[in-house]
């Protein structure tokens, strides 16, 4: 008999009608914090499919910042955890309203 905790790819929850499980969280940059509301003109929200890569968060917070430099380096972390930008959201169990932090290293942050 399945239930909902069939397997981590998001199968269970497509049952449920919902679709793939997303999350919903927030990360915090040096030019402000991307949540929900945060920044108000943002044309993109940090709320994904826990199949999305680690790497695609990067590029989105990116985007909505403004941050261009191609020479800066780019880390999300949780706490002190650095979150390798090949897995995925679901690797890494980030839940709903979980803090992340984008270090921009080199460049102008």
């Amino acid at each position: 008999m399945m239930n909902d905790h069939t397997s981590s790819s998001g199968i269970a929850d497509a049952s449920h009608g919902h679709g793939p499980h997303v999350v919903h969280f927030k990360v915090q940059t040096p030019r402000g914090l991307w949540s929900l509301d945060e920044p108000k003109d943002a044309t993109k929200r940090p709320e994904y499919p826990v199949s999305i890569k680690i790497e695609q968060v990067i590029s989105d917070v990116r985007s909505v910042f403004g941050f261009v430099e191609q020479d800066s380096k780019y880390t999300l972390l949780r706490g002190r955890e650095v979150l390798d930008p090949q897995r995925t959201l679901a690797s890494y169990d980030i839940e709903n309203g979980t803090l992340l932090v984008l270090s921009v290293q080199g460049g102008n942050a």
